[in-house]
Order: C-alpha cells, then sequence, then structure tokens
C-alpha cells in the first residue's frame, strides 16, 4: 500500500503530535519526500521522535525507509494531491472542483492499495457459498448489495443493526460468507460478527479505510476504502464513494465466478 494511504487509513487513531506530521506530509507530499527528519518536525510543530513513531506506526523499519516509499507513491497520486481543503470562503464552482477532486483521489488510492489476487480469491470464494451475509452501517448499500446476490440466485441476508447481528451471530456455518464494511472500523456490533463468523468456519470478508482495527486483522480478506480525512472535506462521503466501488467490483467478481455473463452488451437486451 503506498505511504500516502497508510496515513489515511490510520489517520483517525493518530496521536495529536503524529497527526500534525501527516497533516503536513498529506498537505505537502512533493516537499515532504525531500526534507530530512528535522525539517518535517519542525514545519509540524512536533519533535524529531514524533516523526519516527509515525514512520513506525505505519510498518517501516524508520524514517529513511519511510521517505523512499513517500517519494515511490508521489508520481501515483497525482495533482490532486495539491488540493487545499474545502473552505467556507471558496466558490460554489471550487467547492465543486476540490470535491470532485478528493473522490477521484479517494478511488486512485483506493485502486493502487487493492491487492487484485487476494480481491479475486475472495469474490471466488464468495461465489461457491450456500449463504451470504452483508454487515454494514449503511442499510441502502448492504440492501443493495443483498439486491444484487439474490440476482445470482444466491440466498443474501443484510444485518444492519444490533437486533439482526444478534440473531444471526450464533448461526453462520461454513457455508457461509460475511461481507462487512465500516468507515471508522471502530463499531463493535460489526467486528463481533466477524469474530463469530470467523469462528464458525464462514469467510470473513471487511472494508474499512482504516486497516489497524481489529476486524481488519481478524477477518480473511481485508481490503482499504481509502478517505480523505475530515480536516480536507466536510462529510467524508469521499469514502462511501470508495466502498460503494469496492462492493460493485466484488459483486461483478462473483457474477462471474458463477459463470454469469458480465458483460454489459448482453445485460442491457
Amino acid at each position: 500500500m503506498p505511504a500516502n494511504n497508510k496515513i489515511r487509513s490510520a489517520y483517525v487513531t493518530l496521536p495529536s503530535a503524529e497527526r500534525k506530521v501527516a497533516d503536513f506530509i498529506l498537505d505537502n507530499p512533493d516537499r515532504a519526500m525531500r526534507m530530512v527528519i528535522n525539517e518535517i518536525a519542525e514545519a509540524a510543530g512536533v519533535s524529531v521522535p514524533s516523526v519516527t513513531r509515525l514512520a513506525r506506526r505505519l510498518g517501516y523499519k524508520g524514517f529513511l525507509d519511510f521517505r523512499v516509499a513517500l517519494a515511490g507513491g508521489a508520481a501515483a497520486n497525482g495533482a490532486t494531491q495539491k488540493l487545499s481543503p474545502v473552505s467556507d470562503e471558496d466558490s460554489d464552482s471550487t467547492v465543486i472542483d476540490k470535491l470532485c477532486g478528493y473522490s477521484i483521489m479517494s478511488l486512485e488510492d483506493t485502486y493502487h492499495a487493492l491487492d487484485k489476487d487476494a480481491f479475486c480469491a475472495a469474490a471466488q470464494n464468495i461465489a461457491g457459498k450456500k449463504r451470504v451475509f452483508v454487515c454494514g452501517e449503511s442499510e441502502l448499500l448492504a440492501k443493495d448489495m443483498v439486491h444484487s446476490f439474490n440476482m445470482m440466485n444466491m440466498e443474501a441476508i443484510p444485518l444492519c443493526n444490533e437486533v439482526s447481528m444478534g440473531i444471526y451471530r450464533t448461526r453462520f456455518t461454513k457455508d457461509d460468507a460475511v461481507i462487512a464494511f465500516c468507515r471508522s472500523g471502530r463499531n463493535k456490533d460489526i467486528f463481533d460478527e466477524i469474530i463469530a463468523a470467523k469462528a464458525a468456519g464462514a469467510t470473513t470478508v471487511y472494508l474499512s479505510s482504516y486497516a489497524g482495527n481489529q476486524a481488519a486483522q481478524t477477518c480473511d480478506y481485508f481490503f482499504t476504502a481509502s478517505h480523505i480525512g475530515s480536516a480536507k472535506v466536510p462529510f467524508r462521503l469521499e469514502n462511501s464513494m470508495s466502498t460503494i466501488t469496492l462492493s460493485t467490483l466484488l459483486i461483478t467478481l462473483v457474477a462471474r465466478f458463477r459463470g454469469m455473463s458480465i458483460s454489459g452488451s448482453k445485460n442491457r437486451k
């Protein structure tokens, strides 16, 4: 996963000092990858150890390893990285430009972070299951996914509240697949659902913007739905677009593995 994606995924859980470093790097990616550790610390207004701690928290051996990763991911991040945060002083046209730019950035980050082999393996696994449970904070998205699976003649059930999750928590089997999604990664009900499904031998797939939570580390397949951060955009809807895109990809591949045509021209006939 590119360094900037790792920063965004871990952002909501970073301590204050490390978040300042993250903000500086995300706002100044081209500049940051050319700076030494003391310069980044000074620019972010934190101590040098805070920069080192952030690098290690993200899985790097140290600052130099982190800086190499930043430089390596610079080309993939594109010009949209230079967008400034949405402001009340922006014109309507500028707000549109920025929000579209950040949405594009989120989708690009999600794409670059995607392990295609693992994603295809997850879809193939789901395709062979008798039941699919879709568990998430968005009832609309969960029911939309369930409808798509039903159209493939698969038994699919949405789990979008504490009651429904509790009912099925003890009913999972090895013939089931559980697809869960959570923006923050902090929903305990969803985590408990993944734990129960995993213990029963069911296949678990998890979509979230935060890779460091327990659910991401417990499930069989985890995929990052990138987000930009509330400091940049209001409402964080760009993360929802990433989640919807991943769910669409998953449904399409499941259909293919079940022997269905995914040709757009055929589906229109």
